[in-house]
């Protein structure tokens, strides 16, 4: 839906006028006061506790602390490629080129000095908020009623169209008269929300239910119910913190081969809705928890609060980073044993444990596969030297895991649950095979970012999980 304007008298044409242009939205496609804002939270924990103090201040106080605490990483940021072109096509005419912007001064120069393009810039300081009706009196003093270009692209630039003799849109808003120089970007549909949260993810909440299986509970609907309702408050809340993760790594993301297609990092959806998302997202899952029970509400509360302390701290660490991803997929493994309310085995409990340090160093590896010697992993911590280390670390977590499930197919205990409990023994002889598998793909660089998802769609890997219900049915 377009937006309407009162239409200004035409200007005589001026081969020298300015072309101005706007920044979040139009020359960036994000919001670089969230950009900014998530990068300074990641810096200052308790940055939420003063963030009304400084918006009761002024937006633009608000803008200006932000800023002076940290920027975005501008040289990943998205930029719009056709707003680029005609900046480049004016300075090639001898046109004056200016951006003018809402942001803070420190976002906006550091933004025209990444660039290279703009000959002024127009920004907001921490006693002024250059936005709409200012920055048209800004622009109008400056370059004269009809005087400059102006290319925008929300409902914040009607207050300035109507001044310009040209106006330009790269947004929903196009203003009378005014012309878009590309088409209307659509807003991210389901599918970039779909991606956004994950839904691919949710295959690792699966894990719940293998307490339950482990028990030999599945033929109690109660405990079914109780599972499922753990199930879904997990993928509610893992979609949650990726949402949280990505809006805090956009920068990272940006820099990483794959990871910058996803919808934040490439500008697709409005970070601010992705935020609220998150949030609904958070409340969603602790309902469901809470249904499911208080101590399934207290494994998702511990879990939510170690995956916090992955993001701001953990995850910039080699070595810590992988023993927290394996005692987060563990945790799924506890909330199960909670919701049915079974013991959680110890024999479960060790496996999980090797297993997926295992896998999530395999991720590490698969990411190494592709850096030089002295090349950092962006937001991570390791270099491509590490690589030895993360292979052979994997490898022996791997063999541990199986190690651990060979000691439970010969135990004592496994007798009084399993009336052909040489059946097992097929199901270690796969979970090593399907690991060492998994392991010579990631070492020749064949495996995917996430191995859980490329066993989603590996055909071996389905036969490997098929052979080993095949093997545990036979054992029962």
């Amino acid at each position: 839906m377009g937006c309407v304007v009162v239409t200004a008298v035409a200007a005589p044409d001026v081969t020298r006028r300015a072309l101005v242009v706007d920044l979040d939205g139009t020359l960036c496609r994000t919001d670089t006061l969230w950009e900014t804002l998530f990068v300074a939270w990641r810096h200052a924990w308790w940055l939420p506790l003063v963030l009304p103090w400084w918006l009761v201040q002024g937006r633009s106080v608000l803008k200006a602390r932000l800023a002076a605490r940290a920027l975005p990483d501008i040289a990943t940021l998205p930029w719009n490629e056709v707003v680029v072109a005609a900046l480049r096509t004016a300075r090639a005419e001898g046109r004056p080129t200016v951006l003018a912007t809402a942001a803070d001064a420190r976002v906006a120069e550091a933004c025209a000095a990444a660039l290279g393009l703009f000959d002024r810039v127009f920004a907001s300081t921490a006693t002024h908020n250059l936005k709409a009706g200012a920055k048209a009196a800004a622009l109008v003093a400056a370059f004269g009623e009809q005087g400059f270009d102006y290319i925008g692209d929300s409902r914040a630039d009607l207050a300035v169209w109507p001044h310009a003799a040209q106006r330009y849109s790269v947004g929903r808003c196009l203003p009378a008269g005014g012309e878009r120089l590309a088409a209307a970007p659509r807003e991210g549909g389901v599918s970039a929300w779909l991606r956004l949260i994950r839904v691919r993810h949710w295959v690792k909440n699966v894990l719940v239910f293998v307490a339950p299986a482990a028990a030999h509970e599945w033929n109690s609907p109660t405990a079914w119910q109780a599972a499922t309702l753990t199930f879904a408050a997990f993928c509610a809340v893992c979609s949650a913190i990726y949402i949280v993760n990505d809006l805090f790594d956009l920068g990272a993301d940006r820099r990483h081969p794959s990871k910058r297609a996803r919808p934040l990092a490439a500008g697709e959806l409005p970070l601010a809705r992705a935020a609220a998302f998150a949030l609904v997202l958070l409340a969603v899952g602790a309902v469901l928890a809470w249904s499911a029970g208080v101590w399934v509400s207290l494994a998702l509360g511990v879990y939510v609060l170690i995956n916090a302390f992955y993001t701001g701290v953990l995850k910039r660490y080699p070595v810590y980073d992988v023993f927290c991803l394996a005692v987060l997929y563990t945790l799924r493994i506890a909330a199960g044993a909670l919701a049915v309310g079974v013991a959680l085995s110890a024999w479960l409990a060790a496996f999980s444990v090797f297993a997926f340090l295992s896998l999530a160093l395999l991720k590490r590896a698969a990411d190494l596969g592709r850096l030089g010697a002295d090349e950092v992993l962006p937001a991570r911590g390791y270099r491509g030297r590490d690589s030895a280390f993360v292979q052979g670390f994997g490898l022996g977590s791997a063999i541990a895991a199986s190690l651990v499930l060979a000691l439970y197919a010969a135990s004592d205990q496994v007798s009084t649950l399993y009336a052909q409990p040489l059946w097992l023994w097929g199901a270690v002889g796969v979970v090593l095979f399907w690991l060492a598998r998994m392991w010579q793909r990631a070492m020749v660089g064949t495996m995917d970012d996430d191995p859980v998802l490329f066993a989603t769609t590996d055909a071996v890997s389905w036969g490997c999980a098929l052979a080993v219900a095949v093997c545990v049915a036979l054992a029962v």
